[in-house]
């Protein structure tokens, strides 16, 4: 077999390879985009394939990343827990890395249509990233081409101000009793350092002037009291709301987007909040424009509640149903959102304290309250608030989607089959269901005559329980039809995942087919030879055959493989990738199944599996080779592909 090289690839396959590894990093967790540019500046150097398709990715993005050196340089592996916190509390040493100069030394800023702004370790002020733009000069330059915007402010959770607070109260115990309760409030509050407005407004009016063309927000933050619940970009944000044609927003605040109703040009829209009452803060989303639509941690009994046909819609009485005309692409999910509150509060206060900040009136309470901003926090479900603000009235809307080709669903608590009444199913081109055992009882995958691709993953509390349900779901994913072309199967369960019965697998078009869950092998020969067309198999979790003690031996393997029914199963089966590192697999276990399966598949050419064991494997082989009356059955193993 010829193996391509990076210098033999045709430029639209690097291209396409580079765009994927470039996006993945993006989306990432916690994406490091200093580092991204670092390594694709390096890919460029390699070769000359490589330059042209990667430098393109060096210039088109200007970054701007905060490091805190002093954490940076510290190598955790060899810290505690306990020393690494107290490593991250010393003095900081910030630095902003940045390949602006590099951009502009080679005059091509018109070739930047992205720039990043990111920190780690501590949520940034507003104040410090507008200083640093202006050190920099960033508004100096021409980027009238840049059009998209990515934000990323973390903080770090070991630095969170829960811990800062309870190191002072600790610190206080040992104090001298002569310092009164004033005393401490003011130092817990000099402690917050509570954001000021001008420093938003500043900074949303130098972005503003610097990069007017921006269309698209990325925009990733998680906690952080400093801000309440505001964002460092808040002020941006409602000042070009009705520019953006793309808005991605994972906040743990809703900023103040400044409309009821989001702007009818906004196509692609991601929201991800961390509570209900977040939910409650979004404007009214204007529906037929969007094409991409990903919603988080939403509450689905008035989910299609926030939708409209636009803003004359959402002024006047609202229609029983909501048509997205222009949907392509629907991601959802719904899990149970979790919120911080300090101890001796409700969400009735923390409720009040939003308004208070913004309207100026106080709470009633506040003449006999005192200050307690040193109160410890936990964490409270959004089940535990006040009917009061969880107690929405619903108007019954139901949502209507005449394009809609890919369907992503994310349901925990809760039944998927409800959700999946109000989606097309005959027109979906891929599915991608995940939740736990109750969330796929009653489902009926059935009718989907175009679905192409499939992934369905069901995890339990328990791994011992719901036994039935995995084969439920197996069988329900065999049988969406012979239009698709790569299946995905997930079930956490440790009881044994049948295979349904020939009559019930209709998924005979089947290309790729990945399964993680305890099938086994005794099972995968009846299932290949329903699946004519297959070229992928992965199979990972499943349950091995334990072998009789004569197949030790290489003479003992031979016998053992004469008596046995060694008819092929599959001739169009190419690539098999199995799971050689399961609990209580011995290199005898996992030999015996691997090779009583692939040695059915004639068709075999690649076999993927880890490196230290592929060596193993090939050694054992070996000694069948040497053994005429089995040669036949083995003789195209020699040339399989072992890749890692």
């Amino acid at each position: 077999m010829v193996v391509a090289s990076l210098q033999t690839l045709p430029k639209q396959i690097l291209d396409r390879i580079l765009e994927d590894c470039h996006r993945k990093a993006t989306q990432s967790y916690h994406p490091k985009f200093y580092k991204v540019h670092r390594d694709f500046r390096e890919y460029a150097q390699l070769c000359r394939s490589l330059r042209e398709s990667a430098q393109p990715f060096v210039s088109r993005r200007v970054v701007f990343e905060r490091y805190n050196q002093t954490v940076e340089g510290v190598d955790k592996r060899e810290l505690s827990h306990d020393e690494t916190k107290a490593a991250k509390r010393q003095p900081p040493q910030i630095k902003w890395l940045t390949n602006m100069h590099a951009v502009v030394a080679m005059d091509a800023t018109d070739a930047v249509t992205e720039v990043v702004i990111s920190s780690f370790d501590r949520y940034p002020l507003p104040d410090d990233v507008l200083a640093m733009l202006e050190r920099m000069e960033f508004a100096k330059h021409d980027w009238t081409s840049v059009t998209r915007l990515y934000v990323n402010f973390k903080a770090d959770y070991d630095l969170d101000d829960k811990d800062v607070l309870a190191d002072e109260d600790d610190d206080d115990d040992d104090a001298s009793e002569t310092n009164d309760a004033a005393t401490a409030a003011a130092s817990a509050a000099a402690a917050i350092e509570w954001i000021p407005d001008d420093s938003f407004a500043a900074l949303a009016s130098y972005l503003e002037t610097a990069i007017p063309n921006v269309d698209t927000l990325w925009m990733d933050e998680n906690r952080c009291r400093r801000v309440g619940p505001r964002s460092a970009m808040s002020g941006y944000i409602a000042d070009r709301i009705d520019k953006f044609r793309t808005l991605d927003l994972r906040f743990a605040h809703m900023p103040a987007f400044g409309v009821k109703v989001l702007p009818t040009q906004l196509t692609r829209l991601t929201l991800s909040v961390h509570s209900a009452y977040d939910y409650i803060d979004i404007p009214r989303i204007a529906a037929p424009t969007l094409r991409s639509l990903t919603l988080a941690s939403i509450p689905l009994h008035y989910l299609w509640d926030r939708f409209c046909s636009g803003a004359a819609e959402a002024a006047a009485s609202a229609t029983s149903t909501v048509v997205f005309e222009q949907l392509r692409r629907l991601e959802l999910s719904f899990h149970m959102p979790y919120r911080s509150v300090p101890i001796g509060k409700t969400e009735d206060d923390l409720m009040w304290e939003r308004w208070r900040r913004e309207s100026g009136v106080p709470h009633p309470s506040d003449a006999d309250a005192s200050l307690n901003v040193g109160a410890r926090l936990k964490t409270v479900s959004v089940k535990e608030r006040a009917p009061r603000f969880t107690q929405l009235k619903t108007t019954g809307r139901r949502p209507h989607f005449p394009r809609l080709r890919h369907l992503q669903l994310s349901s925990y608590p809760g039944r998927i089959s409800e959700i999946l009444k109000d989606m097309p199913l005959a027109q979906l081109r891929s599915l991608d269901i995940s939740g736990d055992m109750v969330s796929f009882k009653g489902i009926r995958l059935g009718g989907m005559h175009c679905l192409q691709r499939s992934t369905l993953a069901c995890f339990s509390d328990s791994p011992f329980r719901e036994s039935a349900h995995g084969n439920r779901v197996l069988a329900k994913a065999l049988a969406q039809g012979p239009s698709v072309r790569s299946l995905s199967v997930s079930a956490s369960t440790e009881y044994r995942i049948r295979v349904p019965p020939a009559d019930r697998i209709t998924c005979t078009g089947l290309r790729v087919l990945s399964i993680s869950g305890q099938v086994s092998y005794a099972d995968i020969p009846a299932l290949l030879r329903q699946l004519p067309v297959l070229e992928c198999l992965d199979l990972q979790r499943a349950r091995f055959v334990k072998p009789p003690p004569a197949v030790r031996t290489a003479e003992g393997m031979a016998a053992h493989m004469l008596a046995s029914d060694m008819r092929p199963i599959s001739t169009s089966l190419v690539k098999f990738v199995p799971d050689v590192l399961l609990r209580n697999a011995t290199d005898d276990i996992v030999f015996y199944n691997i090779l009583m399966l692939i040695a059915r598949v004639p068709s075999l050419r690649e076999l993927k599996m880890f490196s230290f064991y592929s060596t193993q494997f090939f050694r054992e082989l070996l000694p069948l080779f040497k053994i005429h009356k089995v040669l036949p059955f083995v003789r195209h193993l020699a040339a399989l592909d072992y890749t890692d």
